[in-house]
């Protein structure tokens, strides 16, 4: 598995509320966050690389389903979140 959803926001959740997966995310070390053009967050989540074509991944299964059109993932040393 190269990465894992630990959260769908209520952007998008039946519920209208934040919803946590209970998903574990050991050997991920790397935190993303999937995003709409408008800049609204859908999900959380961390991946195995952040630098590389397979960095990709989350954007490119959930594109279709949910209009994310980009990733970002945290700078460990700013903390801020970058886009990829």
């Amino acid at each position: 598995m190269l990465f894992v959803i630990t959260k769908w926001c209520k952007s998008i959740t039946d519920s209208g509320k934040d919803e946590y997966t209970g998903k574990a995310h050991e050997n991920m070390p790397y935190k993303f966050r999937l995003l709409d053009d408008d800049g609204i967050i859908y999900a959380y989540g961390y991946s195995k690389t952040n630098d590389d074509e397979k960095a990709f991944a989350p954007l490119d299964e959930y594109e279709g389903a949910y209009g994310c059109t980009s990733i970002e993932y945290k700078n460990p040393e700013t903390g801020e979140y970058e886009q990829l």
